[in-house]
């Protein structure tokens, strides 16, 4: 039995937000986005159409981790399966902890010729995690920066 499998409905139901770019590394020309699934767009705030030409630093903000992007390419570059967190940012300017994987696909003659990046929110899983640090230690410095990140965009919206 043979089955016939439509890929793009599997991505767009897919929980995990799912980012395909080219496989220009260089800013500020890449990498472009080619696709994002439905997880990614609600995840972001951002439509397809908002995504034409663009790259992935569209997330980025100053709480972004330059080092951890830094390997990233790294990671790509020297064919590498990818794996961090870091903080990015909604089209409204809100952060979010992200958590991913990115990794290459390779064409027929073993180059790669996409970028896949499996992303997920992880801000409330880390906000439970941090307030049972903060309820053992009040001062815990981990917590304290990562709550100080979303106080500051509420102290803004609230201008």
């Amino acid at each position: 039995m043979q089955l016939k499998f439509d890929w793009l409905i599997v991505l767009e139901n897919l929980r995990r937000g799912i980012l395909v770019t080219d496989v220009q590394l260089e800013a500020p020309q890449g990498p472009r986005i080619i696709y994002a699934n439905s997880a990614w767009l609600k995840m972001t705030g951002y439509n397809r159409a908002e995504l034409t030409g663009k790259t992935p630093r569209i997330l980025q903000g100053p709480r972004t981790d330059r080092k951890l992007l830094r390997r990233l390419k790294e990671d790509l570059v020297a064919r590498r399966v990818f794996h961090g967190q870091t903080w990015n940012y909604r089209k409204n300017g809100e952060p979010f902890l992200m958590n991913w994987y990115c990794y290459a696909v390779y064409g027929d003659r073993g180059k790669p010729i996409y970028y896949v990046a499996e992303q997920e929110d992880v801000t409330e899983i880390e906000a439970l995690r941090l307030k049972e640090a903060r309820f053992r230690d009040p001062q815990d410095p981990g917590a304290a920066e990562f709550f100080a990140v979303l106080d500051e965009f509420k102290q803004r919206g609230r201008k």
